[in-house]
């Protein structure tokens, strides 16, 4: 890429554009919809795209509830964690957005979102706060510390939390193996916009070994305006360049025909194209 980057100072804007600037770059994020409960067992649900998991042993996962924007006052989701110190997160389905999308309203503390949106309660085995039926997977966790990010209006809160249960449709298992792209989530963008993973999932497949990396390509290669850092990093997955074979294959275009046997992940295939580059160009 030969375009210049614009340089922002945060500083030197607002807090509303800091977070338009945000939300709209670090994307797509994974959607939590936290289910939490107050002392007088008021039910909340609400959705979070500040939201990760952060470690697996213990499994902690953490989403981060802003103070309002215009007011600088708690979200009611904050609050309630405060008080009974636990919450359910839902992953949020493609069929659920919609409706996921009326409990982000500003309700009154003891207007009970799940009705308002018009989920199913899903009682929880080891907490008190509900999950959301209609989700693919729910976690129950159990509140390990909240970070206070700021005071000020727009400041972050990261709720951190122990996942003492998991509760995963049963059609999401293929045997042993966990069907993800079969959760059809949807993750958050900027503004109104969201992405579906089901649409969107491709694989990459991980190197097998300490790979030569791309500074032990050969120079010809890697100076390349024919192929592209996807080529390049293919290329560059392997423990060792495999010895050249001779062979009696002949083609026209012999960068197409490299660039065609990476798109298939034939890197062995690819590499012996790119020793007649390397021979014959």
């Amino acid at each position: 890429m030969t375009e210049k980057f614009k340089i922002i100072k945060a500083s030197s804007q607002s807090m509303v554009e800091n977070y338009r600037l945000m939300v709209a770059s670090i994307a797509p994020r994974p959607i939590a919809f936290v289910g939490t409960q107050n002392l007088k067992g008021n039910d909340n649900l609400a959705p979070f795209s500040f939201f990760n998991g952060f470690g697996a042993n213990p499994p902690i996962i953490g989403f981060s509830p802003a103070l309002s924007g215009r007011t600088g006052k708690p979200k009611d989701t904050l609050l309630n964690i405060q008080e009974v110190k636990e919450f359910t997160i839902s992953m949020v389905s493609f069929e659920m957005a919609e409706q996921m999308s009326l409990s982000s309203c500003e309700y009154p503390i003891e207007v009970d979102e799940f009705s308002k949106s018009g989920f199913k309660k899903n009682n929880s085995n080891f907490i008190k706060p509900h999950g959301v039926f209609e989700s693919p997977v729910i976690f129950e966790c159990k509140l390990v510390d909240i970070v206070k990010l700021g005071s000020k209006p727009g400041s972050g809160n990261l709720i951190l939390g122990e996942v003492v249960a998991f509760h995963v449709k049963e059609n999401l298992f293929k045997g042993d193996i966990f069907d993800e792209k079969a959760m059809d989530l949807v993750g958050r963008m900027g503004y109104g916009n969201y992405v579906r993973s089901q649409d969107s999932v491709f694989t990459i497949n991980k190197p097998k070994c300490i790979s030569i990396g791309f500074d032990a390509l050969p120079d010809k290669i890697k100076n390349s305006e024919q192929l592209k850092g996807s080529h390049l990093a293919k290329l560059a997955s392997v423990d060792k360049i495999p010895p050249y074979k001779k062979s009696n294959d002949s083609f026209s275009d012999l960068y197409k025909e490299c660039i065609h046997r990476l798109d298939q992940n034939k890197i062995d295939d690819a590499w012996q194209i790119v020793h007649q580059i390397l021979r014959y160009e």
